[in-house]
């Protein structure tokens, strides 16, 4: 993703070396917070790695040199550093009980205590507000639709993965002990919001941008379906949430990645970010559109994309757990998501303005989001390998598995 993100980022600013210059310390920075996130071993390290990511982003959103870029990388930072707040007091009061921070040793020591369900709570609401689940979300389309095309893909496809990767591996190491059902059925009610919430909001949006920003509140609330399904089910049920959340987080990425891309050629080729302004660019940029059309696939859930057999793994954890009420909402959310989806193309087609010029887009720039939403279309007929993979990482921190 981080290759191609920088592939995007060279070639669509190769003629803004003063702007690449300060674009490229805050992308290595957030690589580096995003390396320290998955590798850490304890939750102070989680807090720096979280910290050093939310520096390089606010640099990326502030790089618009708007008005509005300011005021969004102003309301970013506010989430995170309460987000981040809650994190560390919860981490401070783990380490006052435990003598540790230290995320194996915890594993083997942690109990259900008072003090500890308090510091569990607050480590949940820290990371869920980074995570950008409704109603918590207010940030997160501002701060893409504001920055540039490629910068949005980055924060899009990896950075919001960060927050909702720490979650669901504390929730892996201690739910079984301190993670009550009712907080896991909150969390899924929140995303079953976020999914109907954020699709709809998406449908509304008259700027390209916009709609694909609030698309990701949309498909963020996929993810917080997976802890109803973790806590207090059959192992076969976790198991299937498990690989279904680690295809959505996957197929998410490449296919959000993919969608700002594509956008972002749609909108410096047509010179407007309307979507009523989209009349005549199926034949303009016909290459674009489609990177838009085979991500939207997997966004939608439909085969033989990553996405649908995320949500077909989804749905059967929620069939065998008896969990009937969230297949509703993945039905929902794939209609809501169709809807925005095929709005994009039924503009792209009408032909009532395409007498408009359009400016040149460079063909090299076409190239990335086709990569991306190929590999996002293809991820549900090659699922075994990052399964496979994952599936090493659930033998270390699950000890029945």
């Amino acid at each position: 993703m981080a290759l191609l993100a920088a592939f995007q980022i060279h070639h669509y600013f190769a003629h803004q070396l003063d702007l690449q210059k300060r674009i490229w310390w805050r992308f290595w920075l957030i690589l580096l917070g995003l390396t320290l996130v998955w590798s850490a071993g304890d939750l102070i390290t989680l807090y720096v790695a979280m910290e050093i990511v939310a520096l390089g982003v606010v640099g990326l959103i502030a790089l618009g040199d708007q008005a509005e870029s300011y005021r969004s990388a102003l309301r970013y930072l506010k989430a995170v550093l309460l987000g981040t707040l809650s994190f560390l007091i919860g981490s401070i009061i783990i380490w006052g009980v435990y003598g540790t921070v230290s995320l194996s040793a915890l594993q083997q020591q942690i109990e259900g205590t008072g003090l500890t369900g308090l510091a569990f709570a607050l480590i949940t609401v820290g990371l869920v507000y980074r995570a950008a689940l409704f109603p918590l979300h207010s940030w997160l389309p501002p701060a893409h639709g504001s920055s540039h095309a490629p910068l949005s893909a980055l924060l899009s496809a990896l950075v919001t993965k960060a927050s909702f990767y720490s979650l669901a591996r504390v929730w892996l190491d201690w739910g079984d002990l301190i993670g009550s059902e009712l907080l896991a059925q909150l969390l899924g009610i929140l995303g079953a919001l976020a999914i109907v919430w954020g699709g709809w909001m998406a449908c509304r949006q008259s700027e390209l941008k916009m709609l694909v920003a609030y698309s990701s509140v949309n498909q963020v609330g996929y993810f917080f379906l997976f802890f109803p399904l973790i806590i207090g089910v059959s192992h076969e049920v976790a198991v299937l949430a498990k690989q279904g959340v680690i295809l959505q987080v996957i197929s998410h990425a490449l296919a959000k990645a993919a969608l700002f891309m594509a956008a972002g050629n749609l909108v410096a080729a047509m010179g407007s970010k309307y979507i009523a302004d989209l009349s005549g660019m199926s034949r303009s940029m016909p290459l674009s559109l489609l990177s838009f059309g085979f991500a939207g696939v997997s966004i939608m859930g439909l085969p033989p994309s990553g996405g649908f057999l995320a949500k077909w793994y989804v749905l059967q954890a929620s069939l065998l757990s008896g969990q009937w009420w969230w297949i509703p909402v993945l039905i929902l959310g794939g209609l809501l998501s169709a809807a925005y989806i095929f709005r994009i193309f039924s503009r792209s087609f009408l032909e009532e303005c395409s007498v408009k010029p359009i400016k040149p887009v460079p063909k090299i720039l076409e190239i990335a989001p086709m990569v991306l939403a190929l590999l996002a279309v293809g991820l549900g007929l090659l699922a075994s390998t990052p399964l496979s993979l994952m599936t090493i990482a659930m033998v270390v921190t699950d000890g029945h598995e």
